[in-house]
């Protein structure tokens, strides 16, 4: 008897996340992110410091967007 095996992974469902999850799992990108950029920049490898810091910059931005929107979206209401 023969198995079909799929090797491919299968999509996850992502509409169950609350709106704090995402901002914790964008927070810890940007952080792990920003610890790259600076590591790299340390020791002179501009190839992995400049793209790390360009991704940690827009992760900790949206995180602070969101936040202040949040904030000040919710005072109009």
């Amino acid at each position: 008897m023969r198995f079909k095996i799929n090797f491919f992974a299968r999509p996850i469902d992502a509409d169950y996340r609350v709106h704090w999850e995402s901002l914790l799992i964008e927070c810890a990108l940007g952080i792990v992110c920003a610890v790259m950029a600076l590591y790299g920049w340390q020791t002179g490898m501009l190839l992995m410091a400049v793209p790390a810091a360009v991704v940690a910059f827009m992760c900790i931005g949206l995180v602070i967007y969101s936040l202040v929107s949040c904030i000040f979206g919710s005072s109009k209401t």
